[in-house]
């Protein structure tokens, strides 16, 4: 049983995973449910399909919905963005067919509550994100996830922009991953090998991206996600897209991203350093 159940495993979060065909999606098309209306509206909320053929729905990186499709569509939710405090699981039912503008609403304001940063030189990583996505229709998926055996390989964002596909790890100027610290910690910072295990995986797996991507986008353009669709290429090279937070220069901050452009100079980090 234990064999059966790594094996289910592996087959989870891959390319081959994936079905544009599967049920959840061919019924959203025939039944266009007022509910999924109502998700797509909302210029606050973005939506991601994932590969194991489900769909995400986030509010600036708080996630509003997980659907799946069960003989009907079944969607959850972290309990506290619906304030229940009953439940052994830290997920709970949502009712999508009694959803509303209000409830919508209100689950923002608990999302905003529970999970978002609201210091302005610190906002949280997720918010950023989710600011970006809804503000440049270039970013045409978060969070992408790939199932390596025993290690998941996560990203943050996917661009589409001339032509070109690219991976993007996002992180804020004061993430201390991004440089190390001489007098603690005069290894090489953790960024530089992640950067290097993303490009490692973009060239292994060129093939399979590039097919899987077109296809996404197919479907979100018939779901009426996104009306984004071009021929495109991968390009091989990450990007590390780091997000200045400060709201004041000093002369303590300005040495610090001196340093920390110096050191991705030195690996031959593709980065931009972007104001929020």
């Amino acid at each position: 049983m234990k064999n059966k159940s790594n094996k289910a495993n592996l087959d989870k979060g891959v390319f081959g995973s994936f079905n544009p065909n599967a049920e959840i999606f061919k019924k959203l098309k025939e039944r266009q449910p007022k509910w999924w209306l109502l998700l797509l509206e909302d210029k606050e909320l973005y939506i991601d399909i994932r590969k194991d053929n489900y769909i995400n729905v986030y509010y600036y990186g708080g996630s509003l919905a997980k659907i799946k499709y069960k003989k009907c569509f079944v969607a959850s939710i972290h309990k506290k963005y619906l304030g229940v405090n009953d439940s052994n699981s830290d997920y709970t039912k949502l009712d999508l067919e009694r959803l509303t503008k209000k409830d919508i609403e209100a689950i923002k304001e608990q999302i905003e509550i529970n999970y978002l940063k609201d210091n302005p030189e610190e906002p949280g990583e997720k918010k950023i994100q989710g600011k970006l996505i809804l503000e440049n229709p270039n970013f045409i998926d978060s969070e992408f996830q790939y199932n390596r055996g025993a290690e998941n390989l996560r990203i943050d964002l996917i661009e589409l922009s001339n032509g070109k596909l690219s991976f993007v790890e996002l992180k804020v100027i004061s993430d201390k991953r991004l440089r190390n610290d001489e007098t603690r910690n005069k290894e090489i910072p953790e960024i530089i090998g992640q950067m290097k295990k993303y490009s490692e995986f973009m060239n292994e797996y060129e093939t399979e991206i590039v097919n899987y991507y077109k296809q996404l986008l197919d479907l979100k353009n018939d779901l009426g996600i996104s009306k984004l669709s071009e021929n495109f290429i991968l390009e091989k090279t990450p990007i590390l897209l780091i997000v200045n937070t400060y709201n004041k220069s000093t002369k303590a901050r300005e040495e610090r991203i001196e340093v920390i452009e110096n050191l991705l100079k030195k690996h031959k980090i593709k980065y931009r350093i972007e104001k929020l």
